[in-house]
């Protein structure tokens, strides 16, 4: 991905400390991700967690996010949110863990009467077969 598609910093350093994640493998590890890690991006996340099947549920939802979006989505599946949401965000989860390969999107949409834009940086995490286990996703509202 051209770092010149982010524009938020948050972003930008966490796909920095992605990068540095890769171990050996070059494949970050889900098993290595601990809460501690993230601390600087932590309100501002999501951890889905991609099942065997590849069906993905929410394990981690951000104060910031809950705040923003009105909800907290931990342990729900995408299947709960409206329909046109639901088919955004399955298509990018689905890419991002069929091409293993990480993803940026900016959205500008009505919330509450105002109208505002948000940046997604989606990042795959890695379990020992090299299969996508896991996806962060990091939401900022840029001003």
């Amino acid at each position: 991905m051209d770092m010149n598609l982010l524009h938020h910093p948050q972003l930008i350093s966490l796909r920095r400390w992605w990068l540095g994640q890769g171990g050996s493998e070059g494949l970050p590890s889900a098993a290595d991700l601990s809460p501690a890690m993230l601390r600087p991006w932590l309100d501002n996340l999501v951890v889905v967690d991609i099942d065997p099947a590849g069906e993905p549920r929410y394990a981690y939802y951000g104060a910031n996010l809950a705040a923003a979006f009105g909800t907290d989505m931990v342990g729900h599946s995408i299947d709960q949110l409206p329909k046109a949401q639901r088919a955004i965000l399955a298509r990018e989860y689905d890419t991002v863990r069929r091409d293993s390969t990480t993803l940026v999107r900016r959205y500008t949409a009505d919330f509450d009467g105002q109208t505002q834009t948000w940046e997604r940086l989606l990042l795959p995490f890695f379990d020992g077969d090299g299969a996508v286990e896991k996806i962060i996703v990091a939401v900022y509202r840029l001003e």
